[in-house]
């Protein structure tokens, strides 16, 4: 319900596909024959279906965080945040008991961190807040929009300041895709909800 009441209009997916492409493009790596050949085909099937597992599994929280907050029940979003970020700590900090058991009985569990690791964490959680306030007053879609853009950025970081990636043809072509789908997507018609 939250999905087909967001999508609107007809350009409006069509812009999704067109970011879709562009995203594709944007992360394109060229292979050489000697890279591929070494894998062999039911890797390759198992790679694309878990691939394809992570994009809906994705798309399902996705929809599911937006549903979850937008339906607080008068709850904040804050309180929506502490408690969804809370189920993922018991998990994440399970994990790391039973993977990391002997490190941490040997250093602590905060053994070297240095200020740049409590500023990533501080920026993590200020990212998760500021998620949760564009889903919250906005949509999930243009949460997409906006991560596609930021993965630009990003790239473009890494080609002009860190000099570690290069500027090729389907990084621009991708790059000209993901400002089309965003001009589209935002000039398109919202299909009006039913009353």
């Amino acid at each position: 319900a939250v999905v087909s009441t967001q999508s609107g209009h007809y350009g409006r997916g069509f812009s999704l596909l067109v970011l879709t492409c562009g995203v594709i493009l944007v992360q394109w790596k060229d292979s050489t024959p000697r890279d591929t050949d070494s894998l062999s085909d039911s890797n390759k099937v198992t790679g694309l279906l878990c691939i394809l597992f992570a994009c809906l599994t994705s798309g399902f929280a996705g929809v599911f965080f937006e549903m979850m907050l937008k339906n607080t029940g008068g709850q904040s979003v804050w309180i929506r945040n502490t408690q969804l970020a809370l189920c993922s700590c018991v998990v994440a900090f399970t994990n790391l008991l039973l993977t990391e058991q002997t490190f941490i009985a040997t250093n602590g569990l905060f053994h070297d961190f240095q200020p740049v690791v409590y500023a990533i964490i501080l920026s993590q959680a200020y990212g998760g807040l500021l998620i949760g306030m564009v889903v919250k007053y906005a949509d999930n879609i243009l949460k997409v929009f906006a991560t596609s853009i930021s993965i630009i950025l990003s790239s473009l970081i890494g080609i002009f300041y860190f000099k570690e990636l290069t500027f090729t043809a389907s990084f621009g072509l991708g790059l000209a895709l993901v400002v089309t789908s965003t001009v589209l997507y935002s000039t398109s018609p919202a299909k009006k909800k039913a009353e």
